[in-house]
């Protein structure tokens, strides 16, 4: 008899931490983050150039977030409203920067930009994700400013 209790127990205990976990690893859209969950960081761009024959070259090119910068995004990514989050299930475009936003108990945020759209991508500890485009135009005025000049040397960005 004894036996079975402690089996029973267990079992319960099991289901509880999963649920636990379950909850905990919902990849909410419109859950603030703050900058302390923040790990690390990363921004890529891609520079367009062109070669001798005519052609086209692409590189793609590391910049350097300052922690202020991570902190603005941070927050513009808190202030978006819900009703400027669209859910999308693809990214279309070419992308054209990204920023990786690597947080507590390995989640992840993925910022990309086709120099139209912002696409969010929110990554929690198990895998489960969910993606918006969202309509942030201080985050849009950061990348573009982040992509001057990498389109073989011009701005098809608009300058403001």
């Amino acid at each position: 008899m004894l036996g079975k209790r402690r089996r029973f127990w267990f079992f319960i205990g099991v289901a509880i931490m999963f649920l636990y976990f379950l909850i905990t690893s919902n990849p909410d859209p419109n859950k603030p983050i703050s900058r302390n969950q923040v790990i690390s960081t990363e921004m890529s761009i891609a520079v367009y150039t062109r070669t001798g024959d005519g052609g086209a070259h692409v590189s793609i090119d590391n910049v350097t977030l300052s922690k202020e910068d991570i902190r603005r995004i941070v927050g513009w990514l808190n202030a978006a409203p819900e009703s400027s989050k669209i859910p999308v299930d693809d990214v279309t475009g070419s992308i054209s920067a990204g920023i990786a936003l690597r947080l507590k108990h390995n989640a992840e945020i993925t910022i990309q930009y086709n120099r139209k759209q912002i696409i969010v991508t929110r990554k929690s500890r198990f895998n489960r994700s969910s993606r918006y485009i969202v309509d942030q135009e201080d985050l849009r005025d950061v990348m573009d400013q982040k992509l001057k000049g990498t389109f073989f040397g011009e701005d098809p960005v608009r300058d403001e």
